[in-house]
């Protein structure tokens, strides 16, 4: 087991479980702007610990983007709803580039969803490595 990758996928986890704590009744602005950025980096997170895996499969060509990633990984088996993954780098895509209150809170609503994925993710990951 590559060491790099067991961190990647420790570092993972930590960072899911600070996104599951932002789930909070009645959130405050300050509470799901905080949760949105929570999301930014699991999100980072998750398509680059994809982008290791692959690497690690011996797929090097075309996985230098979160989109193309989830493409390749779909592929591979490592996700199983590519259509979800591409809306969460939408969301993601919406929320660094641009504020907009209606936005942010629509991005929120979806966060229980995304988390989903990735928790499925860290776990597929985890097993795969044995970790």
């Amino acid at each position: 087991m590559n060491d790099y990758l067991k961190e990647k996928l420790v570092t993972f986890e930590q960072a899911l479980e600070t996104l599951s704590e932002a789930f909070v009744q009645n959130p405050s602005q300050l509470e799901i702007d905080g949760a949105i950025q929570r999301f930014e980096y699991c999100f980072e997170l998750s398509w680059k610990t994809l982008k290791l895996v692959l690497n690690r499969r011996g797929i090097t060509e075309k996985i230098n983007s979160p989109k193309s990633c989830f493409q390749r990984s779909f592929l591979d088996g490592l996700i199983e709803n590519e259509e979800a993954w591409l809306k969460m780098l939408q969301g993601r895509n919406l929320s660094t580039h641009t504020y907009n209150k209606q936005i942010a809170d629509e991005i929120y609503i979806s966060l229980p969803q995304y988390y989903e994925l990735m928790k499925v993710l860290l776990r597929k990951l985890k097993a795969e490595n044995r970790i």
